[in-house]
């Protein structure tokens, strides 16, 4: 089924990437670095980035009109409900791989939620192993959760003050809070990167 879910993502960005789009994906790019850092293309991270800038982009940026793309796109197909609902609520989160259940499940804490995700059976790997710390995008489509491929993996010595944080923004109850706090997430990790002999407790610091 997570193809299915691809090859939607493939057509919106076929489609709000260029033409009367390209301005605005300049423009959401731009945003988007000047939110989480630079974009390195000589970095080994650099296709999973551009996969979180996709996401974000089609899923959680606002044109002038306060519309997201993935909410034109939804319009323009007429999608059924199932699939609008599984489009309109992805839970963008800090997560970690708990580990691989009984079942053969992948097991995902949802640190961010305070919860537990199961991903659906016979889910392809997602290229972490357990214990890794990331913020990534999980997607219910009729009943069963799919990973999306944009991945930021963190340090894992700065899990606690992670969970720490996560719990006051749990508090706020707020999405735009929750976005603040994981874009933030991912421009630490982009400093992170640039001053490697400092380390990563003294980089994710909050007020």
């Amino acid at each position: 089924m997570l193809e299915l879910i691809d090859s939607h993502i493939e057509k919106m960005l076929a489609r709000y990437t260029q033409g009367e789009y390209f301005e605005r994906l300049k423009t959401a790019k731009e945003t988007y670095v000047s939110l989480t850092g630079k974009l390195d293309e000589d970095k080994d991270e650099f296709e999973s980035r551009m996969h979180c800038f996709n996401e974000w982009y089609l899923f959680q940026w606002k044109d002038d009109d306060g519309k997201k793309l993935v909410e034109d796109y939804i319009r323009r197909e007429q999608l059924d409900e199932d699939l609008s609902q599984a489009l309109l609520n992805v839970n963008h989160s800090l997560l970690e791989f708990s580990k691989v259940s009984f079942r053969r499940q992948i097991v995902l804490n949802d640190i961010l939620h305070d919860e537990k995700i199961s991903l659906a059976k016979g889910h392809s790997s997602i290229g972490l192993v357990e214990d890794d710390l990331f913020i990534g995008r999980v997607i219910r489509y009729k009943g069963e959760a799919y990973l999306l491929h944009g991945v930021c993996t963190l340090p894992q010595s700065v899990r606690s003050v992670l969970k720490k944080q996560s719990k006051k923004i749990r508090k706020l109850n707020s999405f735009e809070e929750e976005l603040r706090f994981l874009l933030s997430l991912e421009s630490l990790k982009t400093k992170s990167m640039h001053y490697q002999h400092i380390e990563p407790t003294k980089i994710f610091v909050f007020s």
